[in-house]
């Protein structure tokens, strides 16, 4: 680092920055900089580096599945973000699970990183916020009530409820809806807008646990056979959770969305090319994960303590929905 600050006649400060705190350097300096590397082969000792400035040129991103395809959309949004501030990427796969993703928080805060995303396996925040204490953090795709760390949510609330309004428009008056992991806010923001918009309209309902993966879709959907006598339409937590209930559909024969609807949650790249394609509430999990990095790009330039940020949803129609039709349930017994 000394010999490129001697080469090019600045300090090691402006080299350092140029590396950790890439925003804060001329952009002709830094190329300057960055060249100059190159042709020394310098390569920065991170963690020396992280114990002299007390932070390192890393952010650390926690999400509970990396299997979901939702997230490796978030995690595209971030790694992108991070990228031009001149930050790297550590993705942790915390599997649901608090204690291991509390493993992987303390580990995060021991590298001195950037900042942290973490979207928590849990409505308790207490050892999130303590760790905001030291660090940048950000809440994803979870809500914290009462929290004073920054969070990036789409509107689940109001996502749900669209779902409601346009099921109850093509003639649906009995839905079932397959609830997601009780114990994150996403889940519960999403069965709030379900609930409170049914009882709006007066469409009647039944809620069964379901969860957020393709198994826990098809054992909801089997188990909630039983209860759903005229019953057209079938709200499920995520499109994963949906493509689990058409597959009991199909195994059942009864036929989508003739005999009765499904949507999901999300919009994942599947849920277009599944069969039938999935109608599903879009959530902008790219410019999420933009959002993010930006927040804690915000709170390491001490303009921000913290923020919340809602982003709208959208409601996309595809092939599994469709107006109620009471001849195909006349003829099917109106059973499932």
């Amino acid at each position: 680092m000394r010999e490129i600050a001697r080469k090019l006649g600045v300090s090691t400060s402006t080299v350092s920055r140029a590396f950790s705190k890439p925003e804060m350097v001329r952009p002709e300096l830094r190329e300057r900089i960055l060249k100059m590397a190159r042709e020394l082969d310098y390569k920065p000792n991170r963690i020396a580096r992280a114990m002299v400035l007390g932070q390192s040129d890393l952010i650390g991103l926690v999400v509970p599945d990396i299997t979901n395809p939702f997230f490796p959309t978030i995690v595209r949004g971030v790694e992108d973000e991070a990228r031009k501030h001149g930050l790297n990427l550590i993705v942790c796969n915390s599997d649901g699970h608090v204690a291991k993703e509390k493993q992987y928080l303390h580990s995060l805060h021991d590298l001195t990183v950037a900042g942290i995303i973490v979207a928590s396996a849990s409505r308790r925040d207490a050892y999130v916020a303590e760790l905001a204490a030291d660090v940048p953090v950000v809440v994803m795709d979870r809500r914290l009530s009462g929290s004073l760390v920054s969070q990036v949510n789409a509107d689940n609330y109001g996502g749900s409820k669209s779902v409601v309004d346009y099921l109850t428009g093509l003639g649906h008056r009995r839905l079932l809806y397959l609830l997601g992991p009780p114990m994150i806010s996403t889940a519960g923001d999403r069965l709030r807008g379900f609930r409170d918009q049914c009882r709006l309209h007066g469409i009647e309902f039944d809620v069964v646990r379901a969860g957020f993966g393709i198994d826990d879709g098809y054992r909801a959907m089997k188990q909630a056979w039983p209860m759903i006598d005229g019953t057209t339409g079938v709200v499920c937590a995520n499109d994963l959770c949906a493509f689990g209930a058409l597959a009991r559909l199909a195994e059942l024969g009864i036929p989508v969305p003739e005999r009765i609807s499904v949507t999901g949650f999300d919009d994942i790249a599947f849920a277009r090319i599944f069969s039938p394609s999935l109608t599903t509430v879009r959530q902008p999990a790219y410019e999420m994960g933009r959002l993010a990095v930006r927040a804690i790009l915000d709170m390491r330039r001490g303009h921000a303590s913290h923020q919340l940020v809602v982003l709208p949803t959208e409601l996309v129609v595809r092939d599994s929905t469709a107006l109620r039709n009471a001849s195909v349930e006349l003829s099917s017994g109106g059973a499932l």
